[in-house]
């Protein structure tokens, strides 16, 4: 998560205008290329259109049919991306990421409270990881690992994960109540080289019995 982001978060940065397509921010609007932040006001991203690094505090981001911008980064809003989108990273704290088609990610995806969903021939260069939100990707490439904390992992389609997928340590997960408990899903035809660290109690449904073989349970009283 990007602490400098954070501290900064109540802060509104400036934004410069040059030419090109236009960026809307609220009632403003900034032009294609340059950096776009905003508090109180949504961010649009025209489609074929390019942003820098954009930063939003209560405001949603949307990102249009063949789009980019480099660093994203939210509080408390939502990032809805078209197809064929290209991102460096993002970084959201309270707010879900929801991606169509062909979606290129070149680092990573981080969310606190917020689920995440990319759709077929997504590409994403670093990590996908939550806290207490959902993650659901269909055939998806990640050339790193997969991790949360409270939420529900749902990998389907011919998605590629080259990491590991990881359930982190919850120091609240007391007892054995089912009901409670996330779910990891792994479908059949998903390809996995790294292994399945369990740090805390999950439901699995693993369709693939050679992924089912690379479970790794490693905290104390594990049945």
């Amino acid at each position: 998560m990007n602490k400098s982001f954070l501290s900064a978060a109540v802060i509104v940065l400036g934004t410069t205008l040059l030419s090109g397509c236009v960026i809307h921010v609220g009632n403003a609007s900034a032009l294609d290329g340059n950096d776009v932040s905003t508090m109180l006001g949504n961010i649009n991203i025209a489609s074929g259109k390019h942003a820098g690094d954009i930063s939003s505090v209560n405001g949603n981001v949307d990102i249009k049919e063949h789009g980019s911008a480099a660093e994203i980064s939210i509080v408390n809003g939502n990032l809805d991306m078209s197809s064929h989108v290209t991102v460096d990273s993002i970084d959201i704290v309270n707010g879900d990421v929801a991606a169509s088609s062909h979606l290129t990610v070149k680092r990573s995806i981080e969310t606190v409270n917020g689920d995440i969903s990319l759709q077929a021939n997504g590409s994403v260069g670093g990590n996908i990881e939550t806290v207490n939100g959902n993650i659901s990707i269909t055939d998806v490439t990640v050339n790193n690992d997969i991790s949360t904390l409270n939420g529900d992992i749902d990998i389907t389609g011919n998605s590629e994960i080259h990491g590991d997928i990881i359930y982190e340590h919850n120091e609240s997960n007391w007892g054995n109540d089912k009901d409670k408990l996330p779910t990891l899903t792994i479908g059949k035809n998903v390809t996995l080289h790294g292994n399945i660290i369990l740090k805390r109690r999950v439901e699995l449904n693993v369709e693939s019995a050679d992924i089912d073989k690379k479970v790794v349970v490693s905290y104390d009283h594990a049945k």
